[in-house]
């Protein structure tokens, strides 16, 4: 794995939990919006998985944020 492609996990899973509490949504409430599990979520608020592009998109539409606003440090 890649240096930079572990940063953006860990950019990524730090802004999508950071948002998903300011919303005041659980990973429960986060992932049936999007319809993974919640499991999916938990993972990539682990740093364990990067999501695709359409799942980060989705998600920032939920979380009312501009898609940047995932992948900035």
């Amino acid at each position: 794995m890649t240096k930079y492609k572990d940063d953006a996990k860990r950019t990524i899973s730090k802004n999508v939990r950071k948002y998903r509490e300011i919303a005041g949504l659980t990973q429960t409430a986060l992932s049936l919006k999007i319809h993974k599990s919640s499991e999916y979520i938990s993972r990539i608020e682990r740093a364990v998985m990067l999501p695709g592009i359409d799942v980060l998109y989705e998600i920032a539409d939920i979380l009312n944020i501009e898609p940047s606003k995932l992948l900035v440090p």
